[in-house]
């Protein structure tokens, strides 16, 4: 009995510290470092260019971030955001399958 009450007991904190340390990493994930841009303002330029945020991919040791989402009519977009300067480096945005050759 000693040996399961052992397990459990490792179990409970482990799934302890998982909450703590998993709940502040969740939160830092949208923050930036000094000088950059976080990704909840990336979102809102994003916002503003009348884009639906689905992803985010940080790149370029995380001065770039690449944004996927549909634009207003629901063609699949991905831009580029500088995260210092807030610059739009580059917008593709893919066609509907019915309309690609």
């Amino acid at each position: 009995m000693l040996t399961i009450n052992t397990k459990f007991a490792a179990y409970a904190v482990f799934a302890a510290l998982v909450l703590v340390f998993g709940a502040g990493a969740q939160t830092s994930a949208s923050a930036a470092a000094p000088g950059l841009l976080s990704l909840d303002e990336i979102e809102s330029r994003a916002s503003a260019e009348g884009i639906q945020v689905n992803d985010f991919e940080v790149q370029g040791q995380g001065r770039l971030v690449e944004v996927e989402g549909r634009d207003a009519n629901a063609q699949k977009v991905k831009l580029v955001y500088d995260r210092k300067t807030g610059e739009l480096l580059s917008r593709e945005v893919k066609a509907p399958k019915a309309n690609r050759r």
